[in-house]
């Protein structure tokens, strides 16, 4: 999604269990894979918006990315995703808020999480890579 100056960016893991170690790895690696496939820099993001399914209770994933040292001056925001009959389990969504607009983004869908979104899933990759 690109307006004018703002751009945001979406991406979703599933997580393997209600482990605080999973949730973190996982917030984690959902981070840095949209960061990598769109070349940015932290210090581009205005502000990070984090959703957790409601079955994963033992740890923020905001608490994992500042643990790793990541988004260490930018605004995050958690909260829980909305129950509904037969909705993915164990995820993380981030939207990812950025100062500056992009021509193009490539969202980050993984571990699962494609089923989601598989129209976005495979965008700007070819069919084998929406794991990358």
């Amino acid at each position: 999604m690109n307006v004018g100056n703002i751009c945001a960016i979406r991406g979703a893991i599933c997580i393997e269990a209600d482990e605080p170690e999973k949730i973190e790895a996982g917030a984690v690696r959902l981070l840095r894979t949209i960061l990598e496939r769109n070349n940015l820099q932290e210090n581009q993001i205005a502000c990070l918006l984090i959703t957790q399914t409601g079955d994963l209770r033992s740890r923020n994933p905001a608490t994992g990315l500042r643990k790793a040292d990541l988004c260490t001056t930018t605004p995050l925001f958690c909260m829980q995703e909305l129950e509904i009959e037969g909705m993915l389990e164990r995820v993380i969504r981030m939207l990812v808020i950025l100062n500056c607009p992009l021509e193009k983004t490539i969202p980050a869908f993984l571990d699962g999480a494609e089923k989601l979104r598989p129209d976005l899933a495979l965008q700007g990759f070819g069919d084998n890579q929406s794991n990358i």
